[in-house]
């Protein structure tokens, strides 16, 4: 016998199609929305993209503007470098077609250059390391971290113990890797160093550059207190050295290296002064940031003053992103 068909079948068949359809419907939906973000990102990015191509193209004059203004500080006061010459002076929101132009320049002769660990026939300079080597204890890092960098900037294949490394121990690492054996462009490259992290170059980077030329020697009225410290110990205690520090940043900065010598107030050891101070320094950072358009681009370069040539601009060493 046969059975009649269900009276509700065309109603359920109904009810199933339109929630299919209304499914089909959400689903087409959501992929127009995503589609529609994904183009919305896309055109974002290539707005940024060329605003950060038209800031680039400010990046240059805005250098060249600094390298003016430190020319004309330098020859303003030749013989010596101080914080309140007009180089101190920050590039402070300089209008420039739509966009604008900040930054300020740092004497990076305030600072140690790490390539002062060897001499000019790539061996060890003994003073340099063991100043280096205190000022690491200073900041509470391990002074053994002086025999790493030695060893990566050496021309030599001898390691330093304790602390050092040479190819032998690049090699073993993963990935595998060999010392450069040749002086550092950027202190970035101290990351590659054994021994080495993003902290340490972090705590580090206030208190030492690299400077293309090595024997370079550390201004006195711009270094900061504890490469001070470092430097005159054990002759002065750090208490003599932040009170000389103190009165220097009173604005009694010194005019010459004679004049550090002279100074009263502790038994400042001379052959330390000769050696390591002066009152002036060749290379400065030039930091820029050009904003527009929500864009940002940042740069840095290294400056060096051309004593020998005092009416040229300093020469441009590097320029890197920042």
């Amino acid at each position: 016998m046969t059975r009649p068909a269900s009276r509700h079948a065309p109603r359920r068949q109904r009810g199933v199609a339109i929630v299919t359809a209304l499914l089909v419907v959400m689903l087409a939906a959501g992929i127009a929305v995503y589609l529609l973000a994904q183009q919305s990102q896309a055109l974002t990015r290539t707005a940024r993209s060329t605003a950060r191509a038209q800031l680039s193209l400010y990046v240059r004059p805005t250098l060249d503007w600094s390298r003016a203004m430190l020319s004309a500080s330098l020859k303003k006061n030749p013989a010596h470098v101080w914080p309140t010459d007009d180089w101190a002076t920050n590039i402070a929101a300089q209008p420039i077609e739509g966009a604008l132009a900040s930054g300020y320049l740092t004497d990076e002769q305030a600072k140690f250059n790490l390539n002062n660990l060897i001499d000019s026939n790539g061996k060890k300079s003994q003073p340099d390391w063991e100043l280096f080597g205190r000022l690491l204890d200073k900041l509470g890092l391990d002074k053994n971290l002086a025999n790493a960098v030695l060893d990566w900037i050496d021309a030599d294949d001898e390691t330093s113990n304790p602390g050092g490394a040479e190819n032998l121990g690049y090699f073993s690492q993963s990935p595998p890797a060999r010392a450069a054996n040749k002086p550092l462009v950027q202190i970035e490259e101290l990351l590659r160093v054994r021994g080495f992290n993003a902290d340490i170059l972090k705590k580090l980077s206030p208190y030492v550059t690299a400077l293309p030329v090595n024997g370079t020697k550390i201004n006195v009225n711009t270094a900061p207190p504890k490469l001070l410290q470092a430097l005159f110990a054990p002759a002065l205690d750090d208490q003599q050295v932040n009170e000389l520090v103190r009165v220097r940043d009173a604005g009694l900065y010194f005019t010459d290296v004679e004049s550090i010598k002279k100074y009263a107030a502790a038994p400042i050891p001379v052959d330390k002064v000769d050696r390591f101070l002066d009152v002036k320094g060749d290379f400065f950072t030039a930091t820029l940031a050009i904003t527009g358009d929500g864009a940002q681009v940042r740069e840095q370069a290294l400056l060096q003053r051309l004593p020998l040539l005092p009416a040229e601009w300093p020469r441009i060493i590097w320029v890197k992103d920042y």
